[in-house]
């Protein structure tokens, strides 16, 4: 799965994808695909479904349809990326794909960004990004669990890097 993918990294790669030469009326586009994938801990192929109709603006939240092992499930959205989500979408029809990709293409270009970046960052790496930082902000497992849409705990833990200071600060060393 890689190493651990840290804010700085995810500043990086923000950085590179602001100031991007080429192709500049997808530099929002490609700035709003990284924040679901670090605040909603969505696989690559569950970004790249995701239609318009599955951005619930009113309820800020997103509905992913047939996720990994065709389950559906609901996950909530900070204002910041459902404002950013509504400004992506607004002239889109509700069938039609909020990003524009297809997963081999999302997972390119995250490629592409990150080597540019120069980071160790991949599709999946976002995911673990977010189950480790709910985890270290102290969310229970259980709700992780349910967030990445895992079947099984063994299987949320291992997405799970954390850091020595956060072990640290749980025994009150920190």
């Amino acid at each position: 799965m890689g190493g651990l993918v840290n804010t700085e990294d995810i500043s990086k790669l923000r950085d590179t994808l602001r100031n991007h030469k080429t192709h500049k009326s997808s530099v929002f586009r490609d700035l709003v695909l990284v924040d679901p994938a670090i605040q909603t801990g969505l696989r690559g192929s569950e970004l790249a479904n995701l239609l318009v109709c599955h951005v619930e603006v009113s309820g800020s939240r997103l509905i992913v349809v047939f996720g990994k092992g065709r389950k559906d499930k609901v996950i909530p959205l900070c204002e910041s990326l459902r404002q950013d989500l509504e400004k992506l979408t607004h002239d889109k029809r509700p069938i039609e794909s909020v990003f524009g990709l297809n997963y081999r293409s999302l997972g390119m270009k995250i490629k592409d960004w990150a080597d540019k970046a120069g980071v160790p960052i991949h599709t999946h790496s976002f995911r673990r990004y977010f189950a480790t930082t709910l985890v270290e902000k102290g969310a229970n497992i259980k709700v992780v669990q349910e967030l990445l849409g895992h079947s099984s705990l063994n299987s949320t833990q291992v997405y799970l890097s954390v850091t020595a200071n956060h072990l640290e600060e749980a025994i009150g060393l920190g």
